[in-house]
């Protein structure tokens, strides 16, 4: 077992890497195209693998330490079904929203002033979308990325599959909700591209964050992950992720070795 700061250390690099690359994917999208938003669709599409990509890798590298949340709201529906303390919800939040900071300072350090004043990738959504529709969006997107999650580290499905899988349906969901709501699916991945844009003298829609970005994704984690209780019931353990990619070390004595997950055979 990991001990909780190793956990807190890997949720903070994980996140701030997911900002660092996603987000930023979207400052050098504009920088390169001399454009701001919109999007064309092939610009939305390498955005998309940004997120895709990095997310495949993090939870290949960290899902055996953290289980790779990195992202409040996925933290909240393993909490609220009991796959995950509630005491260790603390942690994991404040790590992943100093990653998110850290990730988004990055962004400023790379492109200067000229990431802030685009926003350093922040989302946010045009006047001529209402509040209502651009919640619903972050609920259900957040609800089918957690659906995922839970259906692909589940013990009865390939585990060795989880990092393509939540990487792959990360994509598919930007591409559907990004032209929408810049498709945050993470309050924490919302947070600290708003946060150091305002620092840095960026834009800022403090107003949209929290009836938008926080309270509709945390509710559709939970939603998500007590409908795939319900479907599937599935045997509920700690840090699904975790189980999923952890594998026996091959160079342990044989008499210490941990047998092989069944959700990673």
């Amino acid at each position: 077992m990991y001990s909780k700061w190793q956990r807190a250390i890997a949720e903070v690099l994980g996140t701030a890497a997911l900002v660092l690359v996603g987000p930023g994917s979207v400052v050098a999208t504009l920088k390169l195209a001399g454009k701001v938003a919109p999007f064309t669709g092939s610009d939305l599409l390498g955005i998309s693998f940004a997120f895709g990509l990095i997310i495949t890798a993090l939870v290949y590298a960290l899902g055996k330490v953290s289980g790779c949340h990195i992202n409040p709201a996925v933290t909240f529906g393993l909490a609220v079904t009991k796959r995950f303390p509630w005491r260790e919800v603390p942690l994991y939040w404040g790590s992943q929203f100093v990653g998110a900071v850290i990730g988004a300072l990055g962004i400023w350090a790379l492109f200067g002033a000229l990431g802030a004043s685009l926003g350093l990738g922040q989302t946010s959504f045009s006047d001529t979308t209402s509040y209502a529709v651009a919640a619903g969006a972050e609920l259900i997107g957040t609800g089918l990325l957690m659906f995922a999650i839970l259906g692909i580290v589940d013990r009865r499905s390939p585990g060795d599959l989880a990092g393509l899988v939540i990487g792959g349906v990360v994509v598919a969901i930007i591409m559907v909700l990004g032209p929408i709501t810049g498709a945050s699916l993470n309050p924490a991945r919302a947070f600290g591209p708003e946060l150091v844009a305002a620092i840095a003298g960026g834009p800022t829609h403090w107003v949209q964050y929290i009836p938008v970005y926080i309270l509709p994704g945390l509710g559709g984690a939970a939603i998500a992950a007590w409908l795939y209780d319900f479907l599937a019931e599935p045997r509920i353990v700690q840090m699904p992720i975790q189980a999923a990619v952890t594998h026996p070390d091959p160079d342990a004595p044989a008499s210490t070795r941990l047998e092989t997950p069944a959700a990673a055979r």
